[in-house]
């Protein structure tokens, strides 16, 4: 047999949920002795016959690679309920997931897409040995269906990212990083970002993949780049998260706010999903459920460069306490391992 797991990821390593479910994990899977193989999606699944005759080229490639493993990963892949079960026949599976895949951020998809989604994904859900979640919303969802469902937070390498030493500035950066698809949760601060710049001296940092304007605000864009993306965050004073409380975002799994709290930015975030266990409020960060604690938390900050220092602080040690992946690969290492013992 060739190796002990392997690993079905939705996308490569440039892919934001990839790289932080399974890439990053890989070298603390070696050095503990579990050896694996990684088989990426297929570039383009063509159109026509051209895309039937890739799906199951794709498909033998599968089965032939699950025939040389112990066990099967499949990381938020939602595959036809046909070669779930013909994997799941063969090796144990384990399902990964971290968004609230059984729906959309704006509801788009037609009945018989969403019908599709929500058969194939709980059918992996009953399917699976293991099912993996990112956050205590999609357990509760995976409880319905799973036998078994893991909690693992979605957690970063804390040693990226030194820690921010705030200071005196004649103008606070409110920083935010993101794909443009989240533009409009910003936009949705437009009022409150407005009135804060006419109280203080702010700039807004977007690092994301468009130029984003808000008229009365001074926005600096930059683009979002693997190398630079800690740079960027630790030009920040504060950071935020704004998001709606729907299904959607009830799934996310607070990346965003683990990344800037590491490098010792305060946080304000939306009060939603994980955010509320990631952020204890005005211990380590605010979580805001109203326009006025957002503009509350966001002014207490920028008037108080101790506060800053203070929050930022508490911050970074709670990532690394609770959401770090020195703290999370031994977890997930003890939960692949019992994975290749099962029958």
């Amino acid at each position: 047999m060739g190796q002990d797991i392997l690993f079905l990821p939705i996308s490569g390593p440039r892919g934001a949920s990839s790289r932080y479910r399974v890439f990053q994990f890989l070298p603390w899977l070696t050095e503990a002795g579990i050896t694996h193989a990684v088989h990426l999606p297929p570039d383009s699944p063509g159109s026509g016959i051209q895309r039937l005759v890739k799906a199951l080229r794709e498909r033998r490639a599968i089965a032939g690679m699950a025939h040389e493993s112990r066990s099967v990963f499949v990381q938020k892949r939602l595959l036809p309920v046909t070669q779930v079960d013909a994997l799941a026949a063969a090796r144990p599976l384990a399902f990964d997931f971290d968004d609230a895949i059984f729906t959309s951020p704006s509801g788009e998809r037609s009945r018989v897409a969403q019908r599709r989604v929500e058969e194939r994904l709980k059918h992996v859900l009953a399917t699976a040995k293991i099912v993996i979640a990112g956050n205590r919303y999609l357990c509760d969802y995976a409880n319905q269906f799973a036998r078994r469902v893991v909690h693992l937070p979605t957690v970063i390498d804390h040693t990226r990212y030194p820690a921010k030493a705030h200071a005196e500035t004649p103008k606070i950066v409110i920083g935010w990083i993101g794909h443009s698809v989240n533009h409009p949760y910003l936009l949705d601060m437009s009022e409150i970002l407005q009135e804060l710049a006419k109280r203080w001296k702010i700039r807004l940092l977007v690092v994301s993949d468009r130029d984003l304007a808000i008229p009365g605000v001074q926005v600096e864009n930059r683009r979002w780049s693997e190398a630079t993306e800690v740079r960027d965050i630790l030009d920040m004073d504060i950071g935020i998260m704004p998001m709606p409380d729907d299904p959607w975002s009830r799934g996310k799994c607070g990346f965003k706010a683990i990344q800037y709290m590491a490098a010792g930015i305060p946080v304000v975030c939306a009060a939603v999903g994980a955010n509320i266990e990631i952020v204890r409020d005005r211990i380590d960060g605010f979580c805001a459920g109203s326009e006025a604690q957002w503009r509350d938390g966001l002014a207490a900050l920028i008037a108080d460069v101790n506060l800053r220092q203070q929050i930022g602080t508490a911050a970074r040690a709670r990532i690394q306490a609770n959401y770090s992946l020195e703290n999370a690969a031994p977890q997930l290492i003890d939960t692949l391992s019992a994975l290749c013992e099962m029958p």
